[in-house]
């Protein structure tokens, strides 16, 4: 009696196996395809259609995001470029303030920092002119 390899029928080893297989077939007649100058006009032909489509409908649904006063994606983009370059210059302001901070410190710890006296007030404000009425 023969021992059964049990590996070989194994639902994985023949999923591998077939995907392999499938991929090489499909690889080989896609070669042959390309290989033809006819298929590859027709086919170039069919990708160009497919863009101006593309570009057709891009056009269309933002013209219709548009009328309907909604963000288009190009917007969001924009907008995302705009808060990136806000955020980069809010972390050179948050950079350069810990900077000047640390700078301030070392320098109140080796001088004592001078005191500002409050002026004095020498001067009142005018007093209201009295009209015919009185006061107001």
């Amino acid at each position: 009696m023969e021992a059964t390899d049990w590996s070989a029928l194994s639902p994985a080893r023949v999923w591998r196996d077939w995907i392999a297989r499938s991929e090489a077939q499909w690889s080989e007649s896609v070669s042959k395809l390309m290989k033809d100058e006819r298929a590859g006009e027709v086919l170039n032909r069919q990708l160009t259609e497919l863009q101006l489509m593309h570009r057709q409908f891009s056009e269309m649904a933002q013209a219709s995001l548009a009328a309907a006063n909604l963000p288009s994606r190009s917007d969001f983009e924009a907008l995302d470029e705009r808060m990136g370059r806000l955020e980069d210059g809010l972390a050179q302001v948050a950079s350069a303030l810990s900077q000047l901070a640390q700078s301030l410190a070392a320098a109140s710890s080796s001088t004592p920092a001078p005191t500002v006296a409050k002026p004095t007030r020498t001067r009142r404000p005018p007093r209201p002119a009295l009209g015919k009425d009185g006061p107001p």
